[in-house]
């Protein structure tokens, strides 16, 4: 598993019908072009759309808002590391020698906090972390089967929570063998609004909560 460098690298991820919006359908297309530079394979959780194909996307049908479980179950059938990382962001185009970076340390896992940047602009060189989100998850896939075994079933894309009790699990089961990776500056997030979170989700009772933080950074 822990050979110096993975050429390799998988993405999954779920998306907005691009005729949403114009928002949703810029924000998405200007991620996805980042992606197809980056990632070997690119699973997508939704309908076919000609805009969003490549070569090397997978479209997988299902309902919107598909649940983090589901994505952790394709994950851990990979063979290469593999991301599940929200539509909106966009990758470093050397996001395989960042993440490498990691994987020289032994890391298990990797995340990221996002650099927010103008859309209007796309200047990355001036994109700044605002908050604690986290769009942005990277692991081998022996972990995410751990995930996928543990995971509360109403966590899905798009809506928040599952983010803080994925650090909490990565936390507790990686110990120091799992790293963020943030001043590498591998992911940016466009502002923007058009929020929407339809299903309610409910926090689980387990312990991983309480172990909510950040991992130590690699530099």
């Amino acid at each position: 598993m822990f050979t110096p460098y993975h050429d390799k690298l998988v993405a999954i991820s779920s998306f907005r019908p691009l005729d949403a919006s114009a928002e949703v359908a810029a924000n998405q297309l200007r991620a996805k072009r980042s992606w197809d530079q980056v990632f070997h394979r690119i699973y997508l959780f939704g309908d076919h759309d000609e805009r969003l194909a490549s070569p090397n996307t997978v479209f997988v049908p299902c309902e919107q808002w598909p649940s983090i479980a589901l994505m952790a179950l394709t994950a851990s059938w990979q063979d290469e590391p593999t991301a599940i990382l929200n539509a909106d962001i966009v990758v470093s185009p050397s996001l395989r020698d960042l993440v490498n970076v990691g994987w020289k340390q032994q890391a298990l896992a990797l995340t990221s906090k996002r650099a927010e940047f103008d859309p209007a602009t796309e200047d990355y060189d001036h994109a700044k972390v605002v908050d604690m989100g986290v769009d942005f998850f990277c692991a081998f896939p022996v972990v995410w089967q751990q995930v996928y075994k543990a995971i509360p079933a109403g966590f899905r894309q798009g809506h928040g929570l599952w983010d803080s009790w994925m650090l909490g699990f990565l936390n507790h089961r990686c110990v120091r063998r799992f790293f963020d990776i943030t001043a590498l500056r591998p992911i940016f997030h466009p502002k923007h609004g058009d929020r929407l979170m339809p299903c309610q989700i409910q926090v689980p009772p387990d312990c991983f909560y309480e172990q909510i933080g950040f991992p130590p950074a690699l530099t």
